[in-house]
């Protein structure tokens, strides 16, 4: 009864250090809506491997001895290459790709490794329980280090490749797809393999220098998809690296409000002010209560000519702030915003005393129309036929013949001739007494008339 116990207690003990360890190799649980999921993955994948590995055992030595004649026992090699090493990593790749595609869990490349290994410790836990029952609490002291780190890093090779294939695809994986993973569990069914074989023989060095090996894959795996994660931290200089990368991310999680807010802010950077709005208009509707999502989405609205509203977004998420820590947000746009004449332009609004952005009448940001933004060129085009024709009255009081200009352009692209008169205090109109918006009104109908004959 002290010994089972004793038993419990190490492997409670060893289940928390290997948790706390795998939870620490991926920061961004919380973003991803992975917190405790590594914990499920090791106490369900403890359960469900016992359950199918005692299935799997007879099944496979049957099917083994039907083709071969060969069967468990007859050699350490037969034994641990043929039958011990392909059941266990086939048995724990079926719950893996079992609990990943209940949970939905692989976000990035890094989730498949880490869940992986989460189910292979649940596994050698519950090995090392039964083992510890039969001979006893040094074996399970030894098996706690190597017998973890051995099944541990033989998952990681096939969930890397698993991982890759569910990142890479942005649709559920198809049949051709998925024979990919064969060659990464036999590769590791090898190494599992040769690591047993080797400790029947009694190669102890040889057996420790496998683990080694794989170890030093697992390292390496891990520092590859660790790089290459869309949650990569970048600097601002290394925009044009980081938005394909974190692009990418987000077609395979699009709630990530991390990521959202990342691209938006390299945006910003990029002087992309238009796209950088749309992601951080994403970013603060997933997480409304993140005060650095909502003041980088005030300042891209303000950049994007909404200088009212972006004005009030900032303010709003600055005062949610303690008064001793209320500048640091607005300190950041110094490297955010790249453009010098935009950043003196928001910073002209900041009053350093009340550490609040005031509304400069005299100093509103001209909001820019539709074909400003999304018809850069053909802006230009109006721009140079400015003298002779009436499309650019860029006057509050003429705004009502955007409109109307706009439909006028896509009717017939190119300049309009008529000549533009003085343009005084309220209404602008012609010689003969009609409005702007009347003339071109006209000249649409008349457009839209030659247009249908051909004209």
């Amino acid at each position: 009864m002290i010994q089972l116990l004793l038993i419990l207690i190490i492997n409670t003990i060893v289940l928390i250090a290997w948790g706390k360890y795998l939870h620490h190799l991926d920061a961004f649980t919380v973003d991803k809506k992975n917190e405790h999921r590594l914990f499920w993955f090791i106490v369900t994948g403890s359960i469900l491997n016992m359950i199918l590995v005692s299935m799997m055992y007879p099944l496979w030595e049957n099917i083994l001895f039907s083709l071969t004649g060969l069967g468990y026992g007859i050699s350490p090699f037969v034994t641990h290459f043929l039958i011990v090493g392909p059941v266990e990593e086939i048995t724990k790749f079926l719950i893996f790709i079992f609990l990943t595609g209940i949970f939905k869990s692989i976000k990035e490349p890094r989730d498949g490794i880490l869940q992986a290994v989460s189910v292979a410790l649940g596994f050698s836990l519950m090995e090392n329980f039964f083992y510890a029952l039969d001979y006893g609490v040094g074996v399970l002291l030894v098996r706690s280090i190597l017998g973890v780190i051995g099944h541990a890093t033989y998952a990681a090779i096939w969930g890397f490749a698993w991982s890759a294939t569910v990142y890479t695809t942005d649709k559920d994986i198809k049949s051709p797809d998925r024979f990919y993973i064969i060659p990464f569990i036999l590769f590791a069914s090898m190494f599992h393999g040769a690591y047993n074989t080797l400790l029947d023989y009694n190669y102890v060095l040889f057996a420790l220098l496998i683990k080694v090996i794989t170890l030093g894959l697992f390292i390496l795996i891990y520092r590859y998809v660790r790089d290459n994660s869309p949650y990569k931290r970048y600097s601002l200089k290394e925009y044009k690296k980081a938005i394909p990368v974190l692009k990418k991310g987000l077609n395979k999680y699009p709630k990530s409000y991390l990521l959202n807010k990342r691209l938006g802010v390299f945006h910003i950077y990029n002087r992309k002010y238009q796209t950088a709005e749309k992601y951080l208009r994403t970013a603060s509707r997933i997480s409304p209560r993140k005060i650095d999502g909502r003041f980088y989405y005030g300042v891209s609205r303000y950049l994007n000519g909404n200088t009212t509203d972006g004005i009030r977004l900032m303010n709003k998420a600055v005062g949610d702030l303690p008064p001793n820590i209320r500048k640091r947000p607005v300190d950041t746009l110094k490297n955010v915003i790249s453009s010098e004449s935009d950043r003196k332009d928001l910073m002209g609004h900041f009053d350093k005393h009340s550490l609040q952005f005031k509304l400069d009448k005299g100093k509103v940001r001209e909001h820019k129309t539709a074909t400003q933004i999304r018809y850069p060129l053909k802006q230009k085009k109006m721009e140079q036929s400015k003298k002779h024709s009436i499309a650019l009255v860029a006057d509050s009081d003429s705004k009502g013949c955007q409109g109307t200009w706009e439909r006028l352009v896509r009717v017939r692209p190119g300049p309009v001739l008529l000549k533009p008169y003085e343009i005084g205090g309220s209404s602008v109109v012609n010689r003969a007494g009609k409005s702007y918006r009347e003339v071109l009104d006209e000249k649409v109908e008349e457009f839209k008339e030659l247009k249908k004959y051909g004209r």
